[in-house]
């Protein structure tokens, strides 16, 4: 059995979700700098995450179905503040819907902290956390 963790803060700031402005190619951007700063971790687990052609070996984005998962929606103050204790926004792995240049973030703003989407191609106040699996 396993167990997933995210990091208590971001690990990388002013990263763009994709920087093609388009969110068809999937995160590439913020996975490539989610790479770029975990791959030298030790004591966990390597894994393959591709999110399309931008590929993570320790750690993933989270996703939308465990931002809400623990809460978050677009109401107002409903994500927790242990997820949005922070002061960049940070991208989940899921596009955004209804439109192809949004991708679903987590605004940490104190009178906001909900789940949101933006233009994947904007770094500006955005970041990274990391989400890890490691076994029981």
């Amino acid at each position: 059995s396993t167990l997933t963790l995210i990091s208590s803060s971001v690990v990388a700031t002013d990263v763009a979700w994709d920087s093609s402005g388009n969110n068809i190619y999937g995160p590439r951007t913020a996975t490539q700098k989610l790479e770029s700063v975990t791959s030298s971790w030790t004591n966990v687990p390597t894994n393959t995450y591709n999110e399309k052609t931008g590929t993570a070996t320790r750690a993933r984005l989270i996703t939308e179905a465990e931002a809400r998962s623990v809460g978050c929606t677009e109401s107002t103050k409903s994500c927790p503040t242990w997820l949005t204790d922070s002061s960049y926004w940070h991208w989940t792995s899921t596009p955004g819907s209804p439109y192809d240049d949004d991708a679903w973030h987590v605004d940490f703003s104190v009178n906001r902290r909900l789940y949101h989407y933006d233009y994947v191609g904007d770094s500006h106040s955005f970041g990274v956390r990391a989400v890890i699996t490691i076994s029981k």
